[in-house]
């Protein structure tokens, strides 16, 4: 087979420990429910499952906002919203983790 031609897989592991301090015990909420980090900086972090990629929690800390974005249970759309501390923002996002797994 033509070496230019192959698929190459990408497996997703998560056994990164998150960079960004301040949500730190989120991240331990989405790993203890099998969830991956595959973006992982100070200023982008996203989650994702396996068997459920098209779900995905997105997290991007701005200069004076953090923008999440969540999906919706049985839709493939996200809910976008904004916070202006790190602790309202992991409140919000343990909130709709919890929704999606019941």
């Amino acid at each position: 087979m033509n070496k230019n031609m192959e698929t190459q897989c990408v497996t997703l592991q998560d056994s990164s420990e998150i960079l960004n301090k301040g949500f730190i015990l989120l991240d331990s909420c989405f790993k203890e429910n099998n969830w991956i980090l595959i973006k992982n900086e100070m200023n982008w972090i996203k989650y994702t499952k396996f068997g459920q990629e098209t779900d995905i929690f997105d997290i991007r800390i701005e200069k004076d906002t953090i923008v999440v974005s969540v999906p919706l249970k049985n839709i493939a759309y996200n809910y976008v919203t904004k916070f202006n501390n790190y602790f309202l923002a992991s409140e919000y996002l343990e909130a709709r983790l919890k929704e999606l797994i019941e």
